[in-house]
């Protein structure tokens, strides 16, 4: 699935290439594949009665909100107190390999975010680094880093709903601040994984690199289970290869270039096709380990004449509300729209009025998709945003709703 060409010139193992990606219109999962095994199993075992009220679709008794409240996941309690002193570091051979492919695209002097960060980077030996901060929800282990040169406490599932992580002082790190942004083992423990993609989307550089390390899902079953996803549990090393390229699609789209997926497993990994006694008697194994990344693409600060569609796209890559198949159907009729008209001053309105196309959309998802297809709610958004007279102000907005 990746070319001779591509393999020529990346580091070693890569197995997905950039145009072997398959992905469907819209964000393909529900939000249960999210949760966590124990959230899953309290609301299974609840009544309908039990699960209508913990809803709070008729007000929510004690007995189920003093339910809810044990349930709850707690990831700066679970991190930073129940596993403060649980480290996280690969065994050796594995830990080698991850080593291995940093140096191919690591350098002296660059600025690196790590995301998940803890006891250990694994960084090749002797690399410099300008600055590397890392974020984690333990500072007792980041504290154990050497490699650190700032470290920031946050809870990365905590976020503003399609946009970002919600943290101030991640914000305050300034957009287009860093070279790399790494993240080796935590992926499966996201809940908002959209969020947290975007948000490196945001601090990385234009032509800086996103590196998503991850090893099979039993690698840590025995210390961090609880804070694994569902979807990390339920799904193998190939299906987690997939979504995690997902990640990258749906959180920027096209503001993501050169996704591949790297199989980097030392000889002799363990097997998810082992026997349960293989696994028992083999236990030494060295761990698979995998690594997904793509390189940020800078957004067109203009519309370019040439294309136009292009640069279109580019200014929805990071709005919120709307699917990507509805960017994609919006875009070129935004481009054809733009080029009929001849006056500047229309044209610079088109461009400044793509912002508001998720107030429009807010609306359209409401409509019966049926009688009012996606192609014909494209049309009608394009339509708007390239109408002078249009600034998306809340009347407009409501006789749109009408």
């Amino acid at each position: 699935m990746a070319s001779d060409e591509e393999r020529f010139v990346e580091a070693p193992g890569l197995r997905v290439g950039t145009g072997a990606w398959k992905w469907p219109p819209v964000w393909p999962y529900q939000d249960e594949m999210f949760k966590r095994k124990e959230e899953i199993e309290s609301q299974q075992s609840m009544t309908p009665m039990q699960n209508m009220l913990a809803s709070g679709a008729m007000g929510a008794t004690p007995d189920a909100l003093k339910k809810d409240e044990e349930n709850e996941f707690d990831p700066l309690k679970y991190w930073g107190v129940e596993k403060d002193g649980v480290d996280t570091d690969l065994d050796p051979a594995t830990a080698a390999k991850l080593k291995s492919h940093y140096t191919f695209y690591l350098r002296d002097g660059m600025s690196v975010l790590e995301f998940g960060a803890a006891e250990n980077s694994y960084l090749p030996d002797g690399l410099k680094l300008d600055r590397h901060v890392g974020v984690g929800g333990s500072k007792t282990q980041m504290e154990k880093n050497p490699a650190l040169t700032e470290s920031l406490v946050v809870d990365l599932n905590k976020v503003k709903p399609e946009f970002d992580i919600d943290s101030d002082e991640l914000r305050e790190l300034g957009k287009d601040t860093f070279d790399v942004v790494l993240m080796a083992n935590t992926i499966d423990f996201l809940t908002n994984p959209r969020e947290v993609f975007r948000s490196a989307w945001n601090l990385l550089k234009p032509g800086g690199t996103m590196l998503v390390a991850f090893t099979s899902r039993d690698a840590y079953v025995d210390k961090f289970e609880k804070a694994q996803t569902k979807m990390w549990r339920d799904m193998n090393d190939d299906q987690h290869t997939w979504i995690c390229g997902s990640f990258f699609q749906f959180s920027a789209g096209d503001g993501w270039e050169g996704l591949k997926g790297f199989d980097i497993s030392p000889d002799g990994a363990s097997s998810e096709d082992d026997s349960i006694l293989s696994k028992f008697t083999n236990q030494n194994k060295p761990d698979n380990i995998y690594v997904v990344q793509a390189t940020k693409v800078k957004p067109e600060e203009s519309i370019d004449e040439s294309d136009p569609e292009k640069s279109f796209s580019s200014r929805m890559w990071m709005l919120p509300t709307m699917e990507e198949r509805d960017k994609q159907l919006v875009a070129p009729r935004l481009a054809r729209a733009y080029v009929a008209t001849g006056d500047e001053s229309d044209k610079e309105k088109i461009a400044s009025h793509v912002d508001t196309l998720p107030k429009i959309y807010e609306s359209l998802i409401k409509m019966d998709q049926f009688a009012f297809t996606f192609s014909m709610q494209a049309q009608l958004a394009a339509d708007l945003v390239s109408d002078p007279d249009y600034d998306g102000n809340d009347e407009q907005i409501m006789n749109l709703k009408m």
